[in-house]
């Protein structure tokens, strides 16, 4: 499993560790073919469909792949054809916390930091309205927390918008024993991979 020898290692910092984490992870992700990678994120979406807080959502926060990540267009799709109200992430200048607003996937356009994101005159949802927040991440722990990029903008977000569902979208190699846990790291409600769908309790929603 990618980064079971870091995790094993004594005298790293808990950034060292994460630093460490994500270069073996990424690299274990990008290392898959495209055409895994798209059948693996076909079966993702299949198995989505078993996480009550995702069937129930009316207000999905969805994410645009950046590089190879889950592709989370199939979902967005099926979640279209429902009728639910699609919203994406983008980043607010001068602000942690990301805005969503509401947008086809077709509309996205490429924002400051690399990602696809509404365009400026998308119209915005606020954060309460969302039921739902569909998120990648680099790795992911059985317990439910999550490494991203390093830019916290997600735990930022999830902090001030405590109602909302919290499901990670991830391959099955991306999940690692544990994770080192800080104290403003935003934990799941659920992880679903190609082979499995986990649940986990937050104590406040």
């Amino acid at each position: 499993m990618p980064g079971e020898a870091i995790l094993s290692a004594t005298g790293l910092t808990p950034v060292e560790e994460k630093r460490a984490l994500r270069a073996a992870v990424l690299a274990a992700r990008s290392a898959l073919p495209a055409a895994d990678r798209l059948e693996r994120s076909h079966a993702i979406a299949q198995r989505l469909e078993e996480v009550p807080c995702f069937r129930d959502a009316r207000t999905l926060a969805l994410y645009a792949a950046l590089g190879a990540e889950v592709d989370a267009s199939g979902i967005a799709a099926g979640a279209a054809s429902r009728g639910v109200l699609l919203v994406y992430p983008r980043i607010v200048p001068g602000d942690r916390r990301l805005a969503f607003a509401r947008c086809a996937p077709e509309a996205l356009v490429r924002g400051p930091m690399g990602a696809l994101e509404p365009p400026a005159e998308a119209p915005p949802v606020p954060r309460d309205a969302v039921d739902c927040v569909l998120m990648p991440g680099v790795a992911f722990s059985p317990d439910g927390h999550r490494l991203g990029r390093g830019g916290g903008y997600y735990d930022a977000t999830l902090e001030a918008m405590p109602r909302a569902a919290r499901v990670g979208l991830a391959f099955d190699l991306q999940l690692v024993p544990a994770l080192p846990a800080e104290g403003h790291d935003a934990r799941l409600d659920a992880l679903v991979t190609e082979a499995r769908v986990l649940l986990f309790r937050r104590e406040s929603r």
